[in-house]
């Protein structure tokens, strides 16, 4: 099952392995037994057992191990504050943690694309239009390129809502599970025929992606000619905005 915040829960798993180490952090930063194990769950496709971790979260298991997790390089002050009040006692949270206002560059945006009609499967035809504009997460920080798009359709609920924003890498390679942005190769004057849908392979002949809530008649599983498929690229954050 794919997750915009894989590589932070893999690291947070890592991090909670040895023995004892997962009661102590729950305590620590104010998270229940069944939270934190619902927060680095990436493989049950039941989405009751998996949760995303929220910023705060993020923030606060960078200070309790003293180490930034993969995509929040730049977010060094996180672990200057926890060096500044170590000289102190820390009491114990009764609460979950509270939130965290995190600010970013002023001048640092990632341009939002616009889209017109939809069609069968959630197609939408990306128009390149800049439409708005939304922060940029830490992980698209110099990403040359990065955009993001509104979802369309119910094709993808649960996981993604209509009219949800997601953005996307266009570098990064997309693996198995990966939620991606697929551009097809098309005559249409008005923009690029495009999907938001999870991607399951890609050979020669085929590219299959996944679908969770498909329209009636349609399969979860399609599949687009390779050769008319101009560009795969990977959600890497989402947010309703």
């Amino acid at each position: 099952m794919s997750d915009p915040q894989h590589d932070v829960k893999q690291w947070l798993a890592a991090k909670l392995e040895p023995r004892g180490v997962k009661a102590a952090f729950g305590k620590a930063i104010g998270m229940t037994p069944d939270k934190v194990t619902r927060s680095i769950e990436l493989e049950s496709p039941d989405p009751k057992k998996r949760r995303a971790l929220k910023l705060e979260e993020i923030e606060a298991s960078a200070r309790y191990f003293n180490e930034l997790p993969p995509g929040f390089d730049g977010m060094t002050q996180w672990l200057n504050a926890a060096s500044s009040s170590s000289a102190r006692p820390r009491p114990t949270p009764n609460a979950s943690f509270p939130p965290v206002y995190q600010k970013f560059p002023s001048d640092s945006y990632i341009p939002v694309l616009g889209q017109t009609a939809g069609g069968p499967n959630g197609r939408f035809v990306l128009n390149g239009a800049e439409v708005g504009r939304v922060f940029t997460p830490p992980a698209l920080e110099g990403v040359e390129g990065a955009y993001a798009v509104r979802v369309f359709g119910t094709s993808m609920h649960p996981r993604f809502k209509p009219g949800e924003t997601v953005w996307i890498n266009p570098h990064l390679p997309v693996r198995q599970g990966d939620d991606c942005v697929v551009q097809m190769k098309t005559d249409e004057v008005d923009g690029r025929e495009s999907y938001i849908k999870e991607f399951v392979s890609r050979s020669a002949g085929a590219l299959r992606l996944w679908q969770h809530n498909p329209d009636e008649g349609e399969e979860n599983e399609i599949s687009l000619d390779n050769s008319k498929v101009l560009a795969v690229h990977k959600v890497v954050f989402q947010a309703m905005l």
